[in-house]
């Protein structure tokens, strides 16, 4: 299996290449990661104006939350959205927190990476790594949304004998689509409402999903006790619906 270290100004990651799902466990493993975190995902895209003050907080307790309980956090890697935010808040604050990029190979670049764009549908320029990452599992796939059932298999195969959590922040199809596996895998979601597009589309759902909570983005304490009941070892049982609430 092919490995890199990439090196970005203020940092270096490791980067595996696995090229099929197969091989997951396996590159896992070439990171220096073990089964046995409670693991955090973090999905969404990009910030919106309008809901950036809220959003960039909520960052900062999740942030904070994986810090205080030893979490790894898997997010797509990519250097924009809530994507980037993630890697800047753990770097600016020191955090030593495990953040894993998982995203599509043929669709990013990095410092002295690849520049070819043939693949690439809108033909211009592959989306950068975020630069403040500690792992990337680079897989196959030609459009964003094929890396989604690589991020659901690696939380799983990460938080053995664990809880996960998957946490939405605004977001879009490809979230959708995150979801849906995440509840197909048994694994709770709590959207942050406030935070615009998906995240809002849920918190005006009346009938969601039991394994969806939708939490207030600018109630931080409700956040922060929702997230670390998810991830604690009584894990999703004492989410109780007072912490349910609309944006």
């Amino acid at each position: 299996m092919r490995t890199q270290q990439i090196c970005f100004p203020e940092q270096q990651a490791l980067c595996v290449f696995p090229d099929k799902p197969a091989n997951l466990a396996q590159a896992i493993s070439t990171l220096g990661l073990k089964a046995g975190y409670p693991v955090i995902v973090l999905i969404g895209g990009n910030i919106q104006e309008r809901q950036a003050v809220v959003t960039r907080g909520a960052i900062e307790t999740l942030a904070k939350i994986a810090e205080d309980t030893d979490a790894l956090v898997i997010c797509g890697g990519t250097d924009m959205g809530v994507m980037a935010e993630i890697g800047l808040i753990r770097w600016r604050n020191r955090y030593e927190f495990p953040l894993v990029g998982i995203t599509l190979e043929a669709l990013v670049t990095w410092p002295h990476g690849p520049r070819s764009t043939n693949f690439l549908w809108w033909g211009k320029k592959r989306w950068m790594l975020a630069p403040h990452y500690s792992h990337f599992i680079l897989v196959p796939g030609n459009e964003f949304g094929d890396e989604s059932p690589w991020i659901v298999d690696a939380a799983t195969i990460l938080s053995k004998g664990h809880q996960s959590v998957t946490i939405l922040i605004n977001g879009g199809n490809v979230s959708r689509k995150d979801i849906e596996l995440s509840v197909e895998n048994g694994r709770p979601v709590i959207a942050l409402g406030g935070t615009g597009r998906l995240a809002n589309e849920l918190a005006r759902e009346p009938n969601r999903h039991n394994l969806i909570t939708v939490v207030t983005a600018n109630a931080k304490n409700r956040v922060d006790e929702a997230v670390r009941a998810a991830i604690s070892v009584i894990g999703r049982s004492t989410l109780t619906p007072s912490l349910i609430h609309t944006a």
